[in-house]
């Protein structure tokens, strides 16, 4: 799959199917590997476009703090759409993606067909609590000053976004591990860094007309965020899936992907 060089910086996205694009970017410390479950039947109607944002996966990770943001992310995001040719899609992320795609529709709402917010907290706007801001805070030290395998065994107990999947088996933990060693840690850490100091207004959201799907687990730490941003979004449509937590791709995957095509097939009709 290609990489593709945008706002200076090269941008990893894959392809799969055709039809009418959806485009999804996963989470903090995700890559498109974790769409997996979710590739053969999204791309049996739609063409699945995924992206790696800038800092993970096999996108680059620019050096400067400053070089980072979920706002700077969604211009890479239009670049992408240009580079493809695509003037108009479905929109989506889970998470950091989701605050990415919530950002690219209040800016660019004429490109986005549906909006999918998918067990984000970010895109809600609402501040960080005290204990997300230090756990973030100590991911970053541990990040610069020791390694990624620090990184890896602290987040995984820590975080509460990834207790599902953590203690869902012994493989699913190794698999996330491993998701946090393969990241560049100048990358990570400069992600985290953006996301504690960058703002977006929650009134801004009351501006969308878009058909939105805001999708949660029930016990994603997320969810009350996700409630707000479906209260704000005229119209937006809130799906809550039981014995599921902030990976709700993962954790109900079968569930997960009924909920998304039914959500476009009636927005199509």
């Amino acid at each position: 799959m290609p990489r593709i060089q945008i706002n200076g910086v090269h941008l990893y996205y894959e392809s799969h199917g055709s039809g009418f694009p959806l485009v999804l970017a996963y989470g903090l410390g995700g890559n498109t590997g974790m769409w997996a479950g979710q590739i053969e039947a999204f791309s049996r109607q739609y063409r699945l476009i995924l992206w790696d944002p800038r800092g993970h996966g096999q996108s680059d990770s620019p050096p400067q703090p400053e070089q980072y943001g979920l706002s700077i992310s969604a211009e890479d995001l239009r670049g992408l759409l240009e580079h493809l040719r695509i003037d108009s899609a479905y929109i989506g992320g889970q998470s950091m993606g989701g605050g990415i795609a919530a950002r690219f529709a209040v800016t660019y709402p004429d490109q986005v067909a549906a909006l999918l917010i998918i067990d984000s907290a970010s895109a809600s706007g609402l501040p960080m609590s005290a204990a997300t801001r230090a756990m973030r805070e100590k991911t970053v030290e541990l990040a610069e000053i020791q390694s990624m395998e620090a990184v890896a065994d602290y987040v995984i107990t820590a975080n509460p976004n990834l207790r599902t999947q953590a203690e869902a088996s012994p493989e699913a933990r190794q698999r996330l591990r491993q998701m946090f060693l393969d990241l560049n840690p100048k990358g990570y850490a400069n992600t985290i860094r953006a996301m504690l100091t960058e703002s977006f207004p929650t009134e801004r959201l009351s501006t969308l007309r878009m058909p939105t799907l805001v999708l949660v687990g029930d016990a994603d730490p997320a969810l009350e965020a996700a409630r707000w941003t479906h209260q704000q979004i005229p119209g937006a449509r809130l799906v809550i899936l039981p014995q599921a937590g902030h990976l709700s791709n993962l954790d109900a995957p079968e569930a997960f992907n009924t909920s998304v095509l039914d959500f476009l097939r009636q927005i199509a009709s």
